[in-house]
């Protein structure tokens, strides 16, 4: 029954990519983010839904000109194009040239995408579209988290995501879900329906409950550092503060005993004698990694270097757990590209975070582009979960991490556009008057003087 409703839904949905293209993005960040095939039992597993969909937005994209704006005049743009040549470089003197390119093909597709929705959704509806999708394709798996813990009490298993998606893991699935969470309560403060208001607000409430229950420690963080920044910046920080303490003291009696030692393993990785397997497999790596880019500071070893047994007997030595991937986004670009490509993408994501920061001041309280500075805002805080958790996940090129990117780029276009729609309305009373010289006045010629003759005596 999925799979033919899958088919019933890409039946309509394909063509309308072709001749919209902004909806081929949409539909493109639906299969990302709701993995609709993975859902399927029959058939529906084989389709080639992201194929589709993106095929014939690109296809689109071509017949029609008009959908386009040309790309944002912005440094992080600049940056993604000199990040794309950095990692194709290195990709060419991979230490394991056939597992890299399978990634550079992956990671290419993702940012031509991520491109693409920097031209089609500069205007404030789309863009507005965008955030809901991305809101609600994932906020379902918060959703359906919530009721699984309802029902089971949450003390056997973990909150999972779907299969044939890139958050299947249930870390993965816990940094997702802490990045929506800004969205979700941003956009329930300017809805102006009440039953969609309460809907955004309920999925918040839910999609917290299930971030604990996916027993991800990086998930942990990310949701400490997004929900004190949200209770700190909220117009309602009091009310808000409260509430949460209230419902976390209401909760902590049913709490499994499971969750609480996730929780307190935490501090125990601080020490080598208490620390566990998997906190000491993440140290290998990062040393690995470490002496992989000291060796190679320019290329790095190239996509996925680290799933190679010869890169750890080279740059660890013999004793080590097992290898392993780098399980942090910072030294997974660190061994993949080495000193370079890092400071490529450490300028990429400052860069990011200066032009958000910068919108979200010049539009901030303002009567017609004030939804500028709340976006900007939004998109930082859905950032913030992602570079701390990303510390302790594979997660360098993230779906969602892109297309926040991509929606920062957006609004830099939109504010440079609005700055130009103030400047035209400001009235011409208000402008300073231009110095106009004074002209010179000119007497009229004056007549000549009669001269009188002398009569003779």
């Amino acid at each position: 029954m999925r799979d033919i409703l899958l088919v019933l839904i890409l039946i309509p949905l394909v063509p309308a990519c072709f001749f919209r293209p902004w909806i081929g993005i949409l539909g493109w960040l639906w299969v990302a983010y709701f993995s609709p095939h993975g859902m399927t039992w029959g058939f529906g597993r084989s389709i080639p839904v992201a194929m589709l969909i993106g095929g014939a937005t690109l296809v689109g994209l071509l017949f029609t000109p008009a959908e386009r704006k040309p790309l944002p005049r912005a440094p992080a743009v600049y940056l993604l194009f000199a990040f794309i040549l950095d990692y194709t470089f290195t990709t060419i003197l991979a230490l394991n040239p056939d597992l890299a390119w399978g990634k550079w093909e992956w990671v290419t597709k993702s940012l031509l995408m991520t491109f693409v929705a920097m031209t089609l959704f500069q205007d404030r509806a789309r863009l507005r579209y965008m955030y809901m999708v991305t809101a609600l394709s994932l906020g379902f798996f918060g959703v359906r988290g919530f009721f699984w813990v309802v029902r089971t009490g949450g003390g056997g298993g973990w909150v999972m995501g779907p299969d044939l998606s890139f958050f299947s893991d249930n870390n993965e699935l816990g940094l997702a879900l802490c990045m929506i969470l800004p969205i979700l309560i941003y956009l329930s403060r300017e809805e102006p329906r009440p039953w969609l208001k309460l809907g955004f607000r309920l999925i918040f409430g839910m999609t917290a409950v299930s971030i604990f229950f996916t027993y991800s420690r990086g998930a942990y963080l990310g949701a400490a550092v997004i929900m004190g920044i949200l209770i700190w910046r909220s117009p309602w920080r009091l009310r808000f503060g409260v509430t949460v303490v209230v419902v976390a003291l209401i909760a902590a009696p049913l709490l499994p005993e499971r969750l609480w030692n996730r929780i307190a393993s935490i501090e125990q990785q601080e020490s080598a004698e208490t620390r566990d397997d998997s906190a000491k497999g993440r140290i290998q790596a990062w040393t690995t990694a470490w002496n992989l880019a000291s060796d190679r500071p320019f290329t790095g070893g190239g996509f996925r270097a680290l799933h190679n047994p010869f890169v750890w007997d080279r740059y660890y030595g013999d004793f080590f757990l097992k290898v392993r991937d780098t399980h942090s986004l910072y030294f997974e670009v660190l061994s993949e590209h080495g000193f370079l490509g890092l400071g490529i993408y450490l300028a990429l994501v400052i860069s990011t975070l200066l032009t958000l920061r910068r919108i979200r001041k010049r539009w901030r309280n303002h009567p017609e582009h004030g939804y500028l500075s709340r976006y900007a805002e939004m998109t930082q805080l859905c950032l913030y979960p992602y570079l701390v958790a990303g510390a302790f996940l594979t997660v360098a090129y993230f779906d969602i991490y892109l297309y926040m990117i991509a929606s920062s780029m957006v609004l830099h276009a939109l504010s440079a556009r609005a700055e130009e729609a103030v400047q035209v309305a400001v009235p011409a009373q208000t402008r300073p008057a231009r110095a106009i010289p004074a002209r010179r006045r000119t007497l009229p010629a004056m007549a000549p003087r009669p001269q009188l003759r002398r009569r003779r005596v």
